[in-house]
């Protein structure tokens, strides 16, 4: 029997070769960024693994229990779409 049975993983169709646009970064994001590397500085990773999983938890039963937050306007991205 053959062993030489493994094929190339087919290309993907459309355009690989370019890279996906990077999201906005907001100053929320910046603020993200610093407070999970402050609480890595200060706690160490294992433990800000910890707190950041529980405050996401938080955040998850604030949306099952249907009092999320709606982005603010200000800070809402158009789609680019046209109104013709």
């Amino acid at each position: 029997m053959d062993e030489q049975n493994v094929v190339p993983w087919p290309k993907p169709a459309g355009r690989p070769e370019v890279e996906l646009p990077r999201p906005i970064m907001r100053p929320c994001d910046w603020s993200l960024q610093n407070a999970v590397k402050a609480l890595e500085t200060q706690l160490g990773t294992i433990e800000a693994y910890n707190r950041l999983a529980l405050t996401a938890h938080a955040l998850k039963a604030k949306i099952d229990s249907g009092q999320a937050q709606a982005q603010h306007p200000m800070f809402a991205v158009s789609t680019g779409a046209h109104d013709d």
